[in-house]
């Protein structure tokens, strides 16, 4: 199956990515009316404000998708070398670093949560921190990534220019 253009790989993605996006937009409004209808409740126990954590990451999370979606469609007309996918690429580190540190301050919550609430504390709180560390992670290779992408656009100037 081919990577670029029409009925490839990067349209399948794509396709996938606007669903993904859809259920994002569907838990980031639901998930606001209900914190905003439930907001002494949600703020009472740590376990709650946990899930509030959980709830606000779904914003970089919607960006994230936002900026990949734009990514591969570049990437499904054939325009894959320009300058508008090193912002997008930066837009979108800085929301995976985002949302590694919002599982970092969640898994605080739930440590503290831990000696006063559920028992499935412990699972829960390592799943977060397994969470926390592959957003950071993933992260630092957009960063990387970036930099990577930065050079080949230099490159391929360069390359033109000489032709």
């Amino acid at each position: 199956m081919k990577v670029l253009g029409k009925n490839s790989l990067s349209s399948v993605i794509t396709a996938f990515l606007i669903i993904l996006l859809l259920l994002c937009i569907v838990v980031v409004i639901s998930g606001g009316i209900i914190v905003i209808r439930n907001f002494n409740l949600l703020t009472s126990t740590n376990i709650a404000r946990s899930l509030i954590v959980l709830y606000l990451s779904s914003i970089p999370a919607a960006v994230l998708i936002v900026q990949f979606l734009e990514i591969f469609r570049g990437l499904k007309n054939g325009d894959v070398f320009n300058n508008k996918n090193i912002k997008r690429l930066k837009i979108s580190y800085f929301s995976s670093l985002i949302m590694g540190i919002m599982y970092l301050l969640n898994s605080s919550l739930l440590f503290f949560a831990y000696k006063q609430e559920s028992q499935w504390i412990p699972l829960y709180l390592m799943l977060t921190y397994i969470l926390a560390l592959v957003f950071l992670i993933f992260g630092i290779g957009l960063v990387v990534l970036t930099e990577i992408y930065k050079k080949a656009i230099k490159y391929k100037e360069e390359n033109e220019l000489t032709i």
